[in-house]
């Protein structure tokens, strides 16, 4: 290669300002590099370490039911000072709103997969909308009585999330109350769904779907609390029963017809004999 003639003075000065933001606009682009790359790295650290103190959490509630659940106790199933787990979680009842959202995200995720079951069944027995979204919320009741039994210790955080524990346990703060508010909402979005769907279709009256939803779900997990008392009379506290009753009654209570109601129910028989109302999620 012929060598580059020098340049006149001038010319050296246009060549720095061309050659100058060059290098800076390198050199920038090399800082963010170096700044996002720990961030990130930080950030997945902490993702980490809030992952392993949840999963020591659920086993010391797998060992002890979730009244076992303490910070030591957590600890030490973790082989860790307690003072770790508050890098982490600023208190208890952070803990155990992140172990709320995760049991809620469990059952979203089961409910998911059996629903596309549901719809794919009512589609292919082209079952009319109406009568449709009455079976689709007949079938969450049978799903939440399902889950009872496949998801105990999701069930048990959800119903502390629904205020169970309230009298054994502290008052919720103003901020652990906001935490878990946003869980309780991800709770309620399923069947308020279903229920405005219903409200829209003209099968039931007019009103307030999450308010509906709110009263619907904290009894269903009410009645699978009956659970307990089974081993006294099992036909009386048999929950699935009991869950079915409550959704069917409720369903008539705002404006639902009896008829079609216990007609969406004997659909949901078929829904159970196809595959269970409560699957593992994929």
């Amino acid at each position: 290669m012929a060598p580059v003639p020098l340049l006149a003075s001038g010319a050296d000065v246009h060549l720095a300002t061309i050659r100058v933001p060059e290098m800076n606009m390198v050199h920038t682009l090399n800082m963010l590099h170096l700044k996002v790359v720990p961030d990130d790295r930080r950030e997945r650290t902490r993702e980490a370490k809030r992952l392993r103190i949840l999963h020591a959490a659920g086993a010391v509630i797998d060992r002890e039911s979730l009244a076992g659940v303490t910070m030591q106790a957590v600890a030490d199933q973790l082989d860790c000072a307690v003072g770790t787990l508050y890098t982490a979680f600023d208190s208890k009842a952070a803990l155990l709103a992140a172990l709320q959202a995760e049991a809620v995200g469990t059952l979203e995720e089961s409910y998911r997969t059996a629903r596309a079951g549901w719809l794919e069944h009512l589609d292919a027995e082209a079952v009319e909308p109406e009568l449709g979204v009455l079976v689709e919320l007949a079938a969450y009741g049978g799903f939440v009585a399902a889950a009872g039994v496949v998801f105990r210790d999701e069930v048990a955080l959800v119903r502390a999330l629904l205020g169970e524990a309230a009298a054994t346990a502290a008052p919720l703060d103003r901020e652990s109350a906001r935490e878990q508010l946003p869980v309780v909402h991800r709770l309620l979005d399923p069947p308020t769904a279903r229920l405005a769907d219903a409200v829209a279709l003209e099968v039931q009256r007019a009103g307030d779907p999450t308010a509906r939803a709110l009263v619907w779900v904290s009894s269903l997990y009410g009645v699978l609390r009956l659970e307990r008392l089974a081993p006294l009379d099992r036909h009386l506290f048999r929950t699935t029963a009991l869950a079915r009753a409550l959704t069917e009654d409720l369903l008539v209570g705002w404006g639902a017809s009896r008829p079609d109601v216990e007609v969406a129910s004997t659909w949901v028989e078929q829904l159970a004999a196809r595959g269970p109302l409560a699957p593992p999620p994929v």
